[in-house]
Parts: structure tokens; sequence; C-alpha cells
């Protein structure tokens, strides 16, 4: 069971049991800060009622410090019945289970907020980020779902590369992704909605990528991988006439044989 309560922050007694000890970053405490006093209070903190008749706090130590250094006289906080135990776990949970937003959750958030007539100002200053981030995260209305999953996690193009990638017309993006995952999509699955792997990515290349989506010429120079390799990749070579002389001047316009080559390598290497 618990009761909605308005009470002033001040009041609120700190949990001695406080599972998280570290020291709160002094930065991201002033933005929490700076962000309740622009939007309010969004998730009420969780209190338990002592024997004394003060409030002590369960889950939101943060939020509470936050909300008195925005100098807000009244918060709204859950009061919950229950014993230290279950204190202990609520606590625990939320210190455990919170975790920052990927910036697809971000992205849909600002799309939302949008939808709801929030001008970008006040998405700007409710997610405390700059115009330029701002754009940044819009630009993934332009790109292929499992690129947006590479993004989150950690492992997906620069800037650069996603402005690039976000001009391309999105079939075209698909095309390619099914063309270079066709063989590692298990049966059935359509690889154009392929996610890559972490070990994956360890022979990727997002600017040959970027390069593959316009058609640009991959040179044989600029690859390891020998001859033999390129050949049981499926590689086939042609001839720049107009190259400069003295130098490799084999190209292909095939990614994913090149991405196969890179990988067949990579596990030869290793052996």
């Amino acid at each position: 069971m618990t009761e909605l309560r308005r009470v002033d922050p001040r009041t609120l007694v700190p949990n001695p049991n406080n599972p998280r000890k570290t020291q709160p970053d002094a930065r991201a405490e002033h933005q929490l800060a700076l962000n309740i006093k622009t939007v309010g209070l969004i998730h009420a903190p969780c209190v338990r009622e002592l024997e004394d008749g003060r409030l002590m706090i369960v889950a939101g130590h943060r939020r509470v410090r936050a909300c008195i250094a925005a100098k807000l006289d009244e918060i709204d906080v859950h009061v919950r019945s229950g014993d230290e135990k279950s204190d202990t776990m609520a606590a625990v949970a939320e210190n455990v289970v919170r975790a920052d937003m990927t910036e697809s959750e971000q992205w849909r958030g600002v799309l939302d907020m949008r939808e709801k007539g929030a001008t970008d100002t006040e998405i700007c200053r409710a997610f405390m980020v700059t115009p330029a981030y701002l754009r940044g995260l819009m630009l993934l209305s332009q790109i292929h779902p499992p690129i947006i999953a590479a993004i989150d996690g950690g492992i997906g193009p620069s800037y650069t590369e996603r402005n690039a990638i976000a001009r391309t017309p999105l079939e075209r993006q698909r095309d390619v992704w099914a063309e270079i995952w066709a063989e590692s999509a298990d049966e059935g699955v359509d690889p154009t909605d392929y996610e890559m792997s972490r070990e994956e990515f360890a022979h990727f290349d997002w600017e040959d990528f970027v390069r593959y989506l316009d058609q640009v010429e991959l040179y044989a120079r600029d690859f390891e991988f020998d001859d033999e390799t390129a050949q049981e990749a499926g590689v086939v070579w042609e001839e720049d006439l107009f190259g400069q002389g003295g130098q490799d001047n084999r190209y292909c316009t095939q990614f994913a044989a090149i991405f196969k080559a890179q990988q067949i390598w990579a596990e030869k290497k290793e052996t």
C-alpha cells in the first residue's frame, strides 16, 4: 500500500542503509536540479514513515537533493508501508535497474514531446542537451533500424558517418544491409533486420559502408587480405585504367564480399 503525500523535501530523512555509497557527481547533480526546476519532479521519491512520524527516504535520495537545490518548497512522495527488508530491496532495485536512456529512447522521447507541442528549446532544456545534440538525435529518423541498434550498443557509426548514412534513402540502406548480412542471418530470417554483434563489428568499417552506399570503388591496396582470401570470399577485382602508376589499382564495389574477406583473413591470422 502506498499513499501520495505532499511534503517539504528538507524534512525527509536519509536512509542510513542507502546502497549507493559513491560520492555524487557534482555536475550531474547540478544538471538534475536544473532539469527539475524546468519541468518539475516527474518521479516522486519513495519514503517510509518512522515511529516518530518522520519520513525516511527509501528510494530517490538524488532526486530529493536536487529538489532542495532547486529550492522547491513542496514535492510529492510515495509513502509506503513496509519494513527494513522491503525498503532495502526497493533501494537496491532502483540503483541496479536504473540506467541511462539509449539514444534511440531519447529520440523517441523527443518525437513524443514534439507531438505534444513542445518546442525544440523546451526539449533541449528538458533533456539538458544542446541543439546540435538534438539534431544528431533526429538523424535517427532517417537511419535503418539495425544501424540504430548498433548505435545504442556503442558500435555504431560516428556523427559524420551518420550524416552520410542519413542522406542515403532508407531503401538503399536496407538493400545494402541485407546484402552484407545475407549469410549471417538465420534461415528464414530477413537479413535486412540483422543486428551486428560486437565480434562482427571487429571486422566492420563504417567508413567503407558509407562508401559502398554511394557505390564508391573499394581498392585492394586499402585491405590486408591476400588474393587467395579474396577469391575465397568471392571478391572480383577490376582494374582502374585511370589509376596512378606504380600502385595497386585493382578495385571492386562488392562491400559484402570485402567484409567477408576481412573476416576470413582475421580468422586465418588467429590460427
